[in-house]
């Protein structure tokens, strides 16, 4: 799914800026890299692409209900997870404080804490801890991976699983 567009507003801020181009909402940051609001985003990362069968097998066999998200973005991810797969819980953690005060369009369940992935502590319990931190496979390090892995297992239920789909990887 994607956001409705009227509730996106074209934003210039610090870290990031949002334009709508040929109608589509992009959110791009002070690095260059973008998101667009489009379906295809959460499609593919959540492993509904028809032609991503390397992403989709990540998925395979199975369900999850509770689900924490690394990196907010525009949103669609936590947005989809909410309204399109009916999860009962999602949270999503970000670090950047202005994107957090921007993104307030999502469902109110919602929950958006301000938080650095790599440190971020929990007592709650998930069936899928999903990464979107990063923009290439190229720039995650075996040391990135092994702290992410450490990080949230614990706050796994049984069966759960930590995905890095830009990596096509289950850890």
């Amino acid at each position: 799914m994607k956001i409705e567009e009227n509730k996106i507003q074209e934003y210039i801020g610090t870290s990031f800026k949002v334009e709508k181009i040929e109608g589509v909402s992009t959110l791009t940051f002070s690095d260059k890299s973008s998101i667009n609001n489009t379906e295809r985003y959460a499609t593919v990362m959540l492993g509904d692409c028809s032609s991503c069968n390397k992403l989709n097998e990540l998925y395979e066999d199975f369900t999850y209900n509770k689900v924490l998200v690394l990196g907010l973005g525009l949103g669609l991810l936590a947005e989809t997870l909410k309204i399109e797969k009916h999860c009962s819980v999602v949270d999503v953690i970000d670090n950047n404080q202005e994107l957090i005060d921007y993104v307030d369009y999502l469902d109110d369940s919602i929950n958006i804490e301000k938080a650095e992935a790599f440190t971020y502590t929990t007592n709650n319990k998930y069936d899928l801890v999903l990464v979107d931190l990063w923009w290439g496979y190229e720039d995650i390090t075996e040391e990135m991976l092994y702290t992410i892995k450490n990080n949230y297992a614990s706050c796994l239920e049984d069966g759960g699983k930590i995905l890095i789909p830009i990596l096509h990887k289950s850890i």
